[in-house]
């Protein structure tokens, strides 16, 4: 028999569904197993699961501030500030509060995966034409030179009509239609924090995870592993 790890259990959580009957029924033969210690409303897990993570950072008038400064940025990316546009601070600290990225070990993640996938900030879309992509049905490309249009663009390649227009219908901007160039330019952050978001990203990150959980989740493997674990700790010292 093969005992599943505390950090593997969590995906249990993650992805449980109340519509789903066997989900359902599964959690209630759980929780019959369970010392009834650990079923009280005052267990020491209950509370901590019932606490909100701690948000870094609110101006006083509690407007939401600046999360990550360009000087931050620069340290992770390994480049000067100058090659940093104020824009592109602005978009990614609208990003971090939109899609709810606001803890220490979210941003952590975030940060050094986004900074793996972009070569430090170098790529906002994918080097490749695109071609790889056309006739994909599972994409949504369905149109003739979809497959370059809607190619990987963003921190965390949002590739594919589908997701495309997925993204252009919550971020309210049919202008993503336009393709890869435009959220490249635009949406950089914000089309990974998207992905972020849908993945539930923020609930893994609240669990502890190592750097190779959150790869395994983003990459489906391990490539790049050293480069990330790299960028991590770049964001540690980032962001203390």
């Amino acid at each position: 028999m093969t005992r599943i790890a505390p950090e593997k259990f969590l995906d249990f959580i993650t992805f449980f569904r109340k519509e789903n009957p066997n989900h359902v029924e599964a959690m209630k033969a759980f929780a019959a197993k369970v010392d009834p210690a650990l079923m009280d409303d005052t267990a020491a897990w209950v509370v901590q699961f019932r606490t909100p993570p701690t948000v870094l950072a609110f101006s006083q008038s509690g407007a939401a501030a600046a999360l990550i400064s360009k000087q931050q940025l620069a340290e992770i990316w390994i480049c000067s500030p100058a090659m940093i546009r104020d824009d592109e601070v602005t978009e990614l600290n609208a990003c971090l509060h939109q899609f709810g990225i606001t803890t220490k070990p979210r941003l952590r993640h975030f940060l050094s995966q986004t900074a793996h996938e972009s070569g430090g900030g170098r790529y906002k879309k994918e080097l490749a034409s695109g071609w790889a992509y056309e006739g994909r049905a599972d994409l949504g490309n369905t149109k003739s030179g979809d497959g370059p249009r809607f190619k990987g663009a963003g921190y965390i390649q949002l590739t594919g009509r589908a997701n495309y227009q997925d993204f252009a219908d919550f971020i309210k901007d049919p202008a993503v239609m336009q393709g890869v160039d435009y959220v490249a330019e635009h949406y950089p952050f914000s089309s990974a924090g998207f992905w972020w978001q849908s993945n539930k990203m923020n609930q893994l990150c609240d669990s502890s995870p190592s750097v190779k959980d959150v790869t395994l989740r983003v990459n489906g493997g391990t490539n790049g592993l050293a480069d990330r674990e790299m960028y991590y700790q770049r964001c540690v010292g980032a962001i203390p």
